[in-house]
């Protein structure tokens, strides 16, 4: 080899190497999509709840989803409870993650009449780790996209969705979180 193409595969290397430091891996989560179903008709991974009050019915929607998606959480909101975490949905894998450390978190969203508010949560097991990003819903599949900065060390950094708007259904699909 002569001295010029030493040059470019160390050239190359370098790029290559370098590039791979500093692009987002997107986490392997089980299931993050929302397509696989339990036999009991509910999605695997994903916890549903509607306390203290709050009524809602969460289904599996398999007609209105995102393009190229066949199936999407539809929660059609009843009633919200005093606090916002009362009506939610819960990805249950945990990832972990380092203070500092970029996430973020995308999926795509609609709602019923538009204009309702959605928030994206993410918490972990350490107090003080709560952060929220409110997002204002369309009438069409969006994409909506934030990018946290974690607050603690933990192995169980968590992400939830808070639906907080009454009388409106909401769709919910292809959640993604990267870091």
């Amino acid at each position: 080899m002569n001295q010029k193409n030493i040059l470019s595969v160390f050239i190359l290397s370098f790029v290559f190497s370098f590039s791979s430091i500093f692009s987002q891996t997107t986490l392997e989560l089980k299931n993050s999509n929302i397509e696989g179903v339990s036999p009991e008709g509910k999605f695997w991974w994903w916890n549903n709840q509607a306390k203290n009050g709050a009524q809602a019915i969460f289904s599996i929607e398999d007609f209105d989803t995102n393009p190229g998606s066949t199936k999407a959480l539809k929660v059609e909101t009843q009633k919200l409870g005093d606090k916002g975490w009362f009506l939610s949905t819960q990805f249950n894998q945990k990832f972990k993650g380092n203070v500092g450390e970029s996430v973020t978190v995308s999926f795509y969203a609609k709602n019923a009449g538009g204009n309702a508010k959605i928030k994206l949560v993410i918490q972990s097991d350490v107090q003080g780790s709560f952060q929220g990003k409110d997002f204002i819903l369309t009438e069409d599949w969006t994409m909506y996209t934030h990018t946290f900065n974690l607050k603690s060390k933990s192995k169980q950094n968590g992400v939830k969705f808070w639906f907080m708007t009454a009388g409106t259904t909401y769709l919910l699909d292809d959640v993604s979180i990267s870091k």
